[in-house]
């Protein structure tokens, strides 16, 4: 098996299995991106009309990403910037509960700690499993409980959670809102909102979705936008030319998502490469994508060496892109990386393991050659 689209990233003959880091920019994005600065080297190249329709081309094809209407999707520089906006935004008062997850990555949690200065209160519940389970919501609920905040995919485990199994519980208990950080599973498989059930979905684009940094988005449910008390106002959002002074001055109505979007939408470098790697991922259909990225995963998993021992989930319904594997002597997995560097393989350590996590970029040979270099530091355990 092949990657996917290995003549389409300029990977300098290394194998990078690190795209839970990053995620490589493809050559047709970057190329996107060169021709965006030749525009601002001789301005006279700007587009006045580009400044509305990159923020709605992306807009577009994040929508057909994950199967939503354009209207509900805020453009945002990172996964923080939605869960911001619904911390500030949710209409949360004081005794109001946001459940949160212990062991989640930093950017599920940080959003809604200024919360507590409102009286909102914050509880973790446990994940011994790795992952947020349903009968561990369902024994954490209140009825103070308005928000769940969890990771699709957990960063430091592997593990993914059942999220139509967590938004049942919610729904059973009343009205809570589910927010789904999805960084580390949006462009490794299918990701439709509706399917999903969750009230609002957000996902950085630097990593699965193969776009420069700083980039991100959120989807939300309309009703859930039209319960946010939040405004600004930005100008390029509310006017429809620039050309002109408009005739009054007035905070519009009918923006939809948009009147939430990041500041500067006509990202006139970053954006257009952006929407070109996930028009990528798209023409290639996020089905084949998980097909393909699954049976890399299942390849290190058969084909771990001696000595090593997988941490994250083995079984296909719980497990993610991302592998998990420690040594029986932690003290070994400083050499296994420089061997792996040496041999042309990056990988990541995290919380004292070795974090493999293969995309469409990669291929059979590139695991073989990480497995390979991984044997020589095995011992018993």
């Amino acid at each position: 098996m092949a990657s996917l689209l290995r003549e389409g990233f300029e990977l300098g003959g290394r194998a990078w299995l690190n795209t839970a880091h990053q995620g490589p920019l493809p050559r047709r994005a970057a190329e996107a991106a060169g021709a965006s600065i030749e525009q601002k080297l001789d301005p006279r190249k700007i587009p006045e009309e580009a400044f509305f329709e990159i923020p709605r081309r992306l807009r577009g094809t994040l929508a057909r990403l994950i199967a939503a209407d354009p209207a509900e999707v805020i453009l945002g520089n990172s996964t923080s910037y939605g869960l911001d906006l619904l911390a500030h935004g949710l209409p949360l008062t004081d005794g109001d509960e946001v459940l949160l997850v212990e062991g989640d990555f930093p950017a599920s949690i940080y959003p809604w700690l200024p919360l507590r200065r409102r009286g909102v209160r914050l509880r973790m519940v446990p994940a011994p499993s790795g992952a947020l389970e349903p009968e561990q919501l369902q024994a954490a609920l209140s009825d103070r409980t308005r928000v769940v905040c969890s990771s699709w995919v957990f960063s430091f485990t592997g593990r993914s959670i059942d999220v139509r199994a967590l938004v049942e519980v919610c729904r059973d208990h009343g009205e809570i809102t589910f927010v789904l950080n999805g960084s580390q599973a949006v462009g490794a498989r299918p990701a439709d909102v509706r399917q999903l059930g969750v009230d609002a979905i957000v996902s950085c684009g630097f990593k699965w979705l193969c776009g420069p940094y700083a980039t991100g988005f959120a989807w939300l449910r309309r009703d859930l936008i039209d319960r946010l008390d939040y405004r600004q106002g930005y100008w390029l959002a509310q006017v429809d030319e620039i050309a002109a002074p408009p005739t009054h001055y007035e905070l519009r109505d009918d923006l939809g998502a948009a009147a939430f979007d990041v500041f500067c939408t006509a990202n006139l470098h970053t954006f257009p490469a952006w929407d070109t790697a996930v028009s990528l991922l798209l023409d290639v259909g996020l089905d084949t994508i998980e097909r393909h990225d699954q049976a890399l995963v299942q390849q290190i998993i058969d084909g771990l060496p001696n000595g090593w021992k997988l941490t994250s989930p083995r079984a296909r319904d719980e497990r993610s892109t991302l592998v998990f594997i420690e040594p029986g002597r932690t003290d070994t997995v400083a050499d296994a990386l420089g061997r792996l560097d040496a041999a042309g393989v990056d990988v990541a350590q995290r919380a004292g393991k070795i974090r493999i996590s293969p995309h469409l970029h990669n291929s059979e040979d590139d695991i073989d050659r990480a497995l390979s270099a991984l044997a020589p530091a095995a011992h018993p355990l």
